[in-house]
């Protein structure tokens, strides 16, 4: 079950979406380290033993100096304080998913290498090509390895909540409804673009592969400006996966696609294509094919949306309460 937040966040940490409820905690286990921020307390390398299972500092060490640093940026830092309450967070919720973790293999969770396929395959489904997927991990500095190590994480607390929680959520028509009457704001369409893409890779860093990319894709823009079909150009020569579709990215609304592409899609006009630029994976073109403007979805549109938001919620509470009684029945020891 992703978790895609408004940038659709290619990590799915259903620990951090079901069990944070704090504010302080920004960091997320999977997410990209930025900067060495300087801590002010000492965390010991071991911080905590759940039913004999040292829980150590690497992850508390990495996320706590992201969340400093997001909160400094803000031009709000964290007092010596307000640190120490974070750290003692972000080691409670390393408990809870050891917990979570623990009772999974006693249900006898075997999260196979097929089955973590399958769920990397349909995540990356959820994207318009394989370029924005990589483009996400790049964002996130994960290497292609760590994410499949994270989801497997994952996938073990899911099977607990599927096996445990899940089972036990109740959800009727009359909540539904409550739920559409209260937040109607929240159904109005956005506004969707549609465009097509090409792209010709160049390996950062790499001026010789950047300069021929740049010449490849030049030229292909001037084909187009004479008159070339640019599903045509895409189909031939694009190194992205959607090449045999002509590029074609679909309709997107503007927090569904990575920046490169959304900041250029809903400022041009339709049939406009976008000068060349450059993302991490190498040089493209955009072309603007369609723009649907957003309208308020009807309560049937928006049902099964609601459905999942309360479900989620119900979830998410649930969890954290299930969190507590594994907490009370097993042996839990801090060291900070």
């Amino acid at each position: 079950m992703p978790i895609l937040p408004s940038n659709k966040i290619i990590t799915i940490s259903l620990f951090y979406f079901f069990i944070s409820a704090s504010v302080v905690t920004f960091a997320s286990a999977h997410s990209g380290h930025t900067h060495e921020e300087k801590l002010r307390i000492s965390i010991p390398d071991v911080v905590a033993k759940v039913n004999d299972q040292d829980i150590l500092s690497n992850d508390i060490l990495k996320n706590l100096r992201k969340t400093l640093k997001k909160f400094k940026d803000r031009g709000i830092p964290l007092s010596i304080e307000e640190e120490k309450i974070t750290a003692k967070k972000l080691i409670d919720d390393q408990i809870g998913q050891a917990l979570l973790l623990q009772k999974g293999k006693e249900l006898g969770a075997n999260i196979t290498d097929s089955i973590i396929a399958k769920q990397i395959k349909r995540i990356k489904s959820t994207y318009k090509s394989d370029a924005i997927f990589e483009h996400e991990l790049k964002n996130q500095k994960l290497t292609f390895e760590q994410f499949k190590k994270d989801l497997k994480v994952d996938l073990v607390m899911q099977h607990v909540i599927d096996r445990e929680i899940k089972p036990n959520i109740k959800i009727n028509d009359k909540e539904i409804k409550s739920f559409y009457e209260k937040n109607k704001g929240n159904f109005i369409t956005e506004k969707k673009a549609r465009a097509s893409v090409i792209l010709i890779k160049a390996k950062q860093g790499d001026k010789k592969a950047e300069k021929s990319a740049r010449q490849k894709i030049q030229s292909i823009l001037e084909n187009i400006k004479n008159g070339s079909s640019f599903s045509e150009m895409a189909m031939k020569h694009s190194e992205d996966s959607l090449a045999s579709k002509g590029g074609d990215l679909g309709y997107f609304a503007k927090n569904q696609i990575f920046g490169a592409f959304s900041e250029r899609a809903f400022n041009m006009k339709v049939n406009e294509v976008s000068p060349i630029f450059k993302t991490g994976l190498g040089l493209h073109l955009l072309k603007l094919t369609d723009v649907k403007k957003g309208k308020t979805m009807s309560l049937d549109k928006a049902k099964a949306r609601i459905k999942n938001i309360i479900r989620n919620k119900k979830v998410g509470n649930a969890t954290r309460n299930y969190v507590e009684s594994l907490k009370q029945k097993s042996k839990i020891k801090m060291y900070f």
